[in-house]
């Protein structure tokens, strides 16, 4: 404690650097010596304890729990790290806001006592003349918990910070600051440093009556920049979430008339500025102006049409005419300018002040009822007239549900789009717990998609999966080889060429023999045992007690198939000839060749030969030509047409009395002779 108590006195700078006190023979002690000896000793063990740990560092117990209704904070007694040492602190109840942010911690109200505040200061030495005389004071520091500004004299250190009502994160005691700082460098470097260590589940609740998204996240451990973040029990989010807006101006939908249901394009909906609808107008004495050629002015702007003009009759709303009266004829008797009924055409009008009636459409703001996120109800609309609507509707979002280093929610806003947007990306220093696609309906998702850590059961389970997915893999290139190289299992057809016992199946006890192509029943093992004889002799024939050596017991039985002959007549027969097509197609796909020819030339001469005949002298040529063609590639496909060829057909099996009126093949009938 550098400043002291007015009366004390004391000269202790730690920037001079003075090691100790050194006492000198027949030189009086001073207090303020004695008071310096312990700031000295109190400032290098504050040196020391704070490499350790931060002020307002829990060191044993000290809870808390919130009422965020009503703001009781109820605080837990413990022992705290404040200024240099650790001080127990007495249970407390406070009463905090349940809006905004709110620190809450410990209050140091340092106290002096001397022997009138507590006489047992006094000398209690006997026998001295300093008996029962005052000495030294005492410096007492009182603790307690408090609110930042709430008044509590004393010097306030912050323990805890509550946003809307929520303790944020404090690490468990007791948390040495040194040791915190080597795990969360090692962490950074092994394994990112930003997880999820365990729970910290996101939950969309009930949106506040105020419209504020209202979420819980599940207590948990994090770590955030390899430091670690405990939130000890679930916590109650609330998310001022402001929607981007974007304005669609005039867009067209075609009325069905009376009262309808218009959905708009884009949703969902959140102002519906201005809705134009067409409406039709039958005006009543409308009255004509004071001379020929008037123009008479319409109450309503803008006018789209004048639908008709009369004066006299009865306006039909079924059929949309007038029955009665004098009907006048647009373009020729009026026209429609600057909505108003202009009469300066030649034809025929009202006489000058007179009444009439006029039907006409005109543009007219209306106020939409039943008002949703994806439309409204209107009424008034001609049917098949284009209604009008600039509105603002919500575009998508994808915000992140984020904490940061000292357990604090962030909310990171990503970027609007109007179809598909696209997660934001999340600023260092913050890890990502959640994210929130915000539809702006109830369709609104949460995905606790954070990273998380995996124990090393999990790890474990992985990798028997990836071992026995290795396994997998192998026995399928087993099979794809098999099916490659034999040929006896293909397109799942299994063909024994009955050759020998290799391609039977050795788990399965087998009664079948296998000999020289055919699979026939076998013969029953018997065992002849070995006579020995003297020399030569005949075996007595005995006819009763004869037994077969070897023998047959097996034999193949016979059963009718349709023993009670219950079956139609054998149908007609038909014979094609050929009955099946075979024909090869060849294209090149590649302009050169992949016969390799190899020549070789030989060379004769002749020569003049003496005789009766006479031979001419030259060269031949000789050329050897080796082909060999290779295959690179076999593929098979269907051919998209039948080449057109020519069937003969026999057609058999038809009983006395039939007769053939019609013969078909593919639908089309062929020309046929009877035999």
């Amino acid at each position: 404690m550098a400043t002291m108590p007015a009366g004390y006195y004391s000269r202790f700078d730690a920037s001079k650097n003075y090691e100790r006190h050194l006492g000198r023979a027949g030189k009086v002690l001073q207090s303020a010596e004695f008071n310096e000896i312990q700031q000295s000793i109190q400032d290098r063990l504050k040196r020391i304890a704070d490499v350790l740990f931060k002020d307002g560092a829990i060191i044993r117990d000290c809870g808390i729990l919130v009422d965020v209704n009503t703001g009781a904070c109820q605080l837990e007694g413990g022992a705290v790290y404040v200024r240099g040492a650790v001080r127990g602190v007495a249970p407390r109840t406070l009463t905090i806001p349940v809006i905004g942010t709110v620190q809450v911690g410990i209050a140091l109200n340092d106290v002096v006592v001397t022997e009138l505040e507590d006489p047992t200061l006094r000398d209690p030495a006997v026998g001295v003349r300093n008996n029962n005389e005052p000495g030294a004071a005492r410096l007492r520091v009182d603790t307690s918990w408090a609110r930042a500004g709430d008044g509590t004299p004393g010097e306030f250190y912050p323990v805890y910070t509550i946003v809307d009502g929520i303790p944020q994160s404090q690490q468990p005691p007791p948390q040495i600051d040194a040791v915190a700082l080597a795990i969360a460098s090692y962490d950074r470097q092994s394994a990112g440093g930003m997880y999820v260590s365990s729970g910290l589940r996101v939950t969309q609740l009930a949106d506040a009556d105020t419209g504020e998204q209202v979420y819980s996240m599940a207590e948990g451990v994090a770590r955030v920049d390899g430091r670690e973040v405990t939130i000890p029990h679930a916590r109650r989010v609330v998310y001022a979430a402001v929607p981007d807006l974007k304005t669609v101006i005039s867009e067209p939908h075609v009325a069905t008339g009376g009262s309808e249901r218009v959905t708009l394009n884009h949703g969902p909906v959140a102002a519906v500025d201005q809705v134009l609808i067409v409406a039709q107008r039958v005006l009543t004495n409308f009255q004509h102006g004071a001379f020929t050629g008037a123009q008479d002015t319409l109450p309503d702007s803008p006018v789209l049409s004048i639908v008709a003009v009369n004066q006299g009759g009865t306006w039909q709303a079924g059929s949309s005419t007038f029955s009665g009266g004098t009907t006048f004829v647009a373009g020729t008797d009026y026209k429609l300018t600057s909505d108003k009924v202009d009469w300066s055409l030649s034809g025929t009008e009202p006489a000058p002040g007179s009444s009439y009636t006029v039907v006409y459409r005109y543009v007219a703001p209306v106020t939409p009822t039943g008002v949703d996120a994806a439309g409204f109800t209107v009424a008034g609309a001609v049917p098949g007239s284009v209604t009008q609507i600039t509105y603002r509707w919500k575009r998508p979002r994808i915000d992140r549900l984020c904490l940061d280093g000292v357990g604090m929610v962030q909310w990171v806003q990503g970027i609007p789009n109007d179809s598909s947007p696209v997660a934001p990306m999340v600023p260092p220093g913050l890890l990502s717990v959640a994210t929130v696609t915000q539809t702006w309906t109830t369709d609104r998702s949460v995905s606790n998609d954070g990273t998380h850590m995996l124990p090393m059961s999990q790890l474990e389970a992985m990798q028997r999966q990836i071992d026995q997915l290795g396994v997998l893999v192998g026995e399928q290139a087993l099979k794809t080889e098999i099916a490659i190289s034999e040929p006896t299992n293909k397109r799942g057809l299994f063909v024994d060429p009955l050759l020998d016992d290799t391609k039977r199946d050795q788990g399965i006890a087998q009664t079948g023999a296998v000999f020289d192509g055919i699979l026939t029943l076998p013969l029953v093992d018997v065992h002849v045992a070995t006579v020995s004889l003297a020399g030569t002799a005949t075996l007595p024939m005995n006819n009763a007690a004869t037994a077969p050596v070897i023998a047959q017991t097996l034999r193949t039985s016979c059963m009718k198939v349709n023993p009670y002959d219950a079956f139609e007549p054998i149908p007609a027969s038909a014979v094609l000839e050929p009955a099946t097509d075979f024909w090869t197609e060849s294209r090149t796909v590649w302009t050169s060749m992949v016969t390799r020819i190899f020549q070789q030339t030989r060379r004769q001469e002749w020569g003049p030969s003496w005789g009766l005949l006479t031979r001419f002298t030259g060269t031949t040529t000789q050329v050897v030509v080796d082909w060999q063609t290779e295959v690179t590639r076999q593929w098979q496909e269907d051919a998209q047409f039948l080449r057109p060829i020519n069937i003969k057909f026999t057609l058999s099996g038809f009983g006395p009395g039939e007769f053939l009126d019609v013969v078909q093949f593919d639908g089309r009938p062929m020309t046929f002779t009877a035999a």
